[in-house]
């Protein structure tokens, strides 16, 4: 692009990121990231909810580069004072169960980017069947109070 004459924002690289993703390609996602900092720009929320959507969805090829780039990305949301909705703190729960059974690290990274209240929702449950209607009926509800489950959101 900037041969061209275009310099890309965030705007540019969200839309970058979140293509990669969408082509279950994270390690392009993850460098495009990277690529994004090294260029002056701050990442924003849509930037972190897109990269870390995508590395949890491939994270059970359990690559060191995916497991690496979680941890980090949720130091990065910490820092920034960075939490997820009630909706995409579910369906990230669901993603992570696939990865670590029993919890781990990057159960216990992920959980701090959580809300507040995560632990009055977190509802256990026996099986990938239970798991997906637990995740369905927590998207309707936060769809049908107004929050939008793919937003992240700073804490008050």
């Amino acid at each position: 692009m900037e041969v061209v004459g275009v310099k890309p924002n965030i705007k540019t690289y969200t839309t970058l990121i979140h293509g990669w993703a969408r082509a279950s390609l994270p390690e392009k996602a993850l460098k495009c990231f990277q690529e994004m900092k090294s260029a002056g720009l701050t990442p924003d929320k849509a930037v972190y909810h897109c990269l870390m959507t995508s590395l949890l969805s491939r994270a059970s090829v359990a690559e060191e580069y995916i497991y690496s780039g979680v941890v980090g990305i949720c130091r990065e949301m910490i820092e920034c004072e960075l939490t997820v909705d009630m909706g995409t703190a579910v369906h990230w729960s669901k993603c992570l169960r696939k990865i670590e059974r029993t919890g781990g690290e990057l159960t216990e990274a992920l959980q701090n980017t959580f809300p507040p209240d995560w632990n009055s929702y977190n509802i256990h449950v026996n099986s990938d069947d239970e798991l997906d209607m637990m995740t369905t009926m927590m998207m309707i509800l936060a769809l049908a109070y107004g929050d939008d489950s793919c937003t992240l959101h700073s804490p008050v």
